[in-house]
């Protein structure tokens, strides 16, 4: 691709959670190759509306908004319609965090940090779908994080991260007959999030380092109209990228399905040596299970069909 391509003029671009950290820094970024972007942000002395004057004084175009992703997802895509029209880029980065275990969260609160992420997520792109299907080049950008691989006192956040990391999965598959690109990013930078990290030595490492900008340079151009990658997750920090998946191990099978094979088989079933195998999507992972008991059936059934497994094969298998 020419490098010199990559301007974003005459795209709409909204960008939550943009007041501070990783948000406000993809916002300046893109206005600043031309996007026209709806700088959202919500909460107590709410820095959005600076971002908008930093914007426009630097010759951008931007509009504050300040409703909430949990309960005003439609006002927020409104406000983008009023003002431009239409709506080609959503990146969803709006979140909070609470650090405390599962017993000792109150239910509110633990389910108020899964509806910042994840409700917020969904009902955002709810919103924006049939928009960016009108775009013909729509951009879906959402913000999972490594915090759904398990921390202790994350429950709430490091699940609803998985739940985005999988939505994102499913949606990119809807939104490949109307070229929307949906991909998720697993992303560190120094934020007032990473800022509670007690440890200096870490926190002094991440100030030097991880600026949001570096953040924010992949993502616009992961965003961009010219960039066709979708259904992919990335690790991104301090001017780095690698693509996540998952994978598994060579498959441990038993004579016979009784609890006492599988206590017999459990070191070679927690084996870490061997062949991985990647799982980008649900055929993958469902379609080696098919070919490891009858390939010839996975062959016809499956790879016949294009690689995708059909879903009404799908549903018979579900309702089992």
């Amino acid at each position: 691709m020419n490098t010199s391509s990559l301007d974003f003029n005459g795209r709409v671009a909204i960008v939550t959670g943009a007041g501070r950290g990783m948000g406000k820094a993809h916002a300046l970024m893109l206005a600043s190759r031309g996007c026209q972007v709806v700088v959202n942000d919500f909460g107590k002395d709410n820095p959005a509306a600076e971002v908008v004057d930093e914007i426009n004084a630097a010759g951008g175009t931007a509009i504050v908004d300040t409703n909430s992703v949990t309960d005003s997802a439609g006002a927020i895509i409104e406000a983008a319609l009023s003002q431009y029209g239409k709506i080609d880029i959503l990146i969803n980065n709006a979140g909070i965090l609470e650090g405390s275990t599962l017993a000792d969260t109150p239910k509110d609160i633990w389910w108020h940090v899964v509806d910042v992420h994840y409700r917020g997520t969904v009902d955002l792109c709810r919103e924006a779908w049939p928009h960016l299907v009108k775009s013909g080049n729509g951009r879906i950008l959402n913000t999972s994080s490594s915090g759904m691989l398990g921390n202790m006192g994350l429950t709430s956040y490091g699940s609803a991260k998985a739940a985005i990391f999988g939505f994102t999965r499913s949606l990119a598959i809807e939104g490949r007959p109307y070229r929307i690109n949906v991909n998720c990013i697993l992303p560190s930078a120094w934020t007032r999030m990473t800022g509670l990290i007690e440890d200096p030595s870490i926190s002094s490492l991440l100030q030097k380092s991880f600026q949001p900008e570096h953040v924010s340079a992949f993502v616009t151009w992961l965003v961009h109209h010219k960039t066709n990658i979708t259904n992919e997750a990335f690790r991104v920090s301090a001017g780095g990228a690698a693509r996540v998946m998952l994978v598994t191990m060579p498959a441990t099978r038993v004579s016979v399905s009784t609890p006492e094979a599988w206590a017999e088989n459990s070191e070679s079933l927690l084996a870490s040596d061997g062949k991985m195998f990647p799982v980008l999507t649900t055929t993958d992972l469902f379609g080696r299970e098919l070919e490891e008991v009858d390939p010839e059936a996975y062959s016809k059934n499956v790879i016949d069909e294009g690689g995708d497994l059909p879903l009404s094969t799908m549903r018979s298998s579900l309702n089992k």
